[in-house]
C-alpha cells in the first residue's frame, strides 16, 4: 500500500512539475482578450495595454516577464507595482514620442528580449504599434532586411500609424551610413 501512495505521489508530483515547466499555450493567452494580441514569435505575446485583471490572468497562464513601452504618466495606476506583486519581472522602456522611435530605442528592446530569454514575455504599449515601429526599424537597420521585409515584420508585432516615421528613421539610418 505504501509503495502505491508513493507512486501516485510521485506521479502527482511529477506532472505538476512538467505543467509548471511549459509555457504558456497561445489560446490560453488570446483567452484573455487583449486588445491588439498577437503572437509574432514562441513565447512572446504582444498587445495594447492590460487591465489590472488582464495583468492577473496573464500571471496565470504563466507570463514571467512584462516589458512596457509606454511613457511615465500614461496610466494612472502603478503597472509597475501590480506586475511586480504578481511575481512577474518588470521592464519599461518609455517611448513617448516619435523621437523615441529611434535606433538607441529598437536594440534597448532587443535587449531585454534577449534578457527575457525563452520565458514567456508580454511586450506592450497602448495598441502594440510602438512595438512594431521598434522591432522593424531593428530588422531593416541592424539585422540588414529589406525595408519591406522589415515593415511586414513590424505589422505582425503590431505596427500601424507609425509606419511612416519607422520608413524615416530606417532612411536618415542608411543615410548617415554613407
Amino acid at each position: 500500500m505504501k509503495r502505491v501512495c508513493f507512486i501516485i505521489t510521485l506521479v502527482c508530483f511529477s506532472n505538476s512539475i512538467t505543467s509548471y515547466a511549459q509555457p504558456p499555450a497561445s489560446a490560453n493567452i488570446k483567452s484573455i482578450a487583449l486588445t491588439y494580441y498577437a503572437n509574432p514569435q514562441q513565447h512572446i505575446y504582444t498587445a495594447g495595454q492590460p487591465s489590472k485583471e488582464q495583468f492577473q490572468q496573464l500571471a496565470e497562464q504563466g507570463i514571467k516577464y512584462v516589458i512596457n513601452l509606454r511613457a511615465d504618466g500614461e496610466n494612472n495606476w502603478d503597472e509597475q507595482a501590480l506586475v511586480s506583486n504578481l511575481g512577474l519581472q518588470y521592464f519599461s522602456l518609455p517611448i513617448s514620442s516619435r523621437a523615441d522611435i529611434n535606433i538607441e530605442n529598437a536594440k534597448k528592446l532587443q535587449q531585454l528580449l534577449a534578457q527575457a530569454s525563452e520565458s514567456p514575455t508580454l511586450l506592450h504599449c497602448a495598441s502594440g504599434n510602438r512595438v512594431g515601429a521598434l522591432i522593424a526599424l531593428y530588422n531593416a537597420t541592424e539585422l540588414n532586411q529589406p525595408i519591406e521585409k522589415a515593415i511586414e515584420t513590424g505589422k505582425q508585432w503590431g505596427l500601424k500609424g507609425l509606419e511612416p516615421v519607422v520608413r524615416d528613421a530606417i532612411a536618415t539610418y542608411k543615410i548617415t551610413l554613407h
